[in-house]
């Protein structure tokens, strides 16, 4: 996913993944990111690649003594739904627009920067996390997690998309699983300057439900980042069929409940 493509993600778009890929994916990764993290009070939070603020609301929550929490995105719409989610609360909260390769900090601005599931999205990966330890304290703290492996419901569609329309099609829609390779990921990050640096697996659940709407609504999420969006749209219903069969072993009453895996990478900047 290019730069261009993360500025012109429209209002829908952010609509549709607070309303759809929060509830189903993220709200469960996120929950399960903060019971491995420790916040200290008085701590400076960088929220990395925030999208609509799910990790900087909960935060706050859970740990109601840190100084300040500053979500950073570039995506405009993005940050204009973070801004209306966000409910009141004592701590400081900044919204800002930026680059992840041109952090608007000075050095030394935070205590602990958190990146979830945004790494995978920024071109220049290494000068990202440049940036990350540059606007850290000396000791500060890093913690971020990237998909370890497709989603069981991304991965049928991707397997359909692949038979009943183009290779192309299915590689557009693991995008958001890309940066699977630990090996890679950890090497990045030790060229970026961290030390102390731990990867581990995080796990949680993705649930979806079984209803014929809420299956036809993922398809349309997949579709809206392919340049195959008419194809797709031919096929829409026999994919809505297919994936209902290929996810009925995580039927659980009326939800498709299935496990997710994520690495989490926490380090230190020197």
């Amino acid at each position: 996913m290019t730069k261009k493509d993360l500025l012109n993600l429209s209002v829908d778009a952010a609509q549709h993944y607070e309303h759809q890929t929060v509830p189903t994916v993220m709200r469960s990764h996120t929950e399960a990111l903060l019971q491995q993290i420790t916040l200290h009070p008085g701590e400076r939070i960088l929220d990395l690649a925030c999208g609509t603020g799910l990790v900087t609301r909960l935060l706050v929550t859970k740990f109601p003594t840190v100084a300040s929490v500053t979500g950073v995105d570039i995506n405009p719409a993005m940050l204009a739904l973070a801004r209306r989610l966000m409910p009141a609360t004592s701590i400081p909260i900044t919204w800002q627009e930026s680059d992840a390769c041109t952090l608007p900090f000075p050095p030394a601005s935070f205590e602990v920067v958190v990146c979830q599931q945004g790494l995978q999205f920024i071109p220049d990966k290494l000068a990202a996390l440049q940036e990350m330890k540059r606007v850290m304290v000396p000791g500060g703290r890093l913690a971020l997690t990237v998909w370890s492996a497709p989603h069981r419901n991304t991965a049928a569609i991707a397997a359909l998309l692949r038979r009943h329309v183009h290779e192309v099609a299915a590689t557009q829609a693991l995008l958001p699983f890309a940066w699977h390779d630990a090996e890679v990921l950890q090497q990045c990050v030790e060229e970026a300057g961290f030390h102390e640096i731990r990867l581990t697996v995080l796990a949680s659940k993705t649930r979806l439900s079984a209803s014929p709407e809420a299956i036809l609504a993922f398809i349309d999420q997949v579709a809206s980042r392919s340049d195959f969006r008419t194809e797709i749209e031919a096929v829409r219903s026999v994919l809505a069929q297919e994936v209902t069969e290929a996810l009925h072993v995580y039927r659980e009453e009326e939800e498709f409940v299935m496990p997710s895996t994520a690495h989490l990478v926490q380090a230190r900047a020197a």
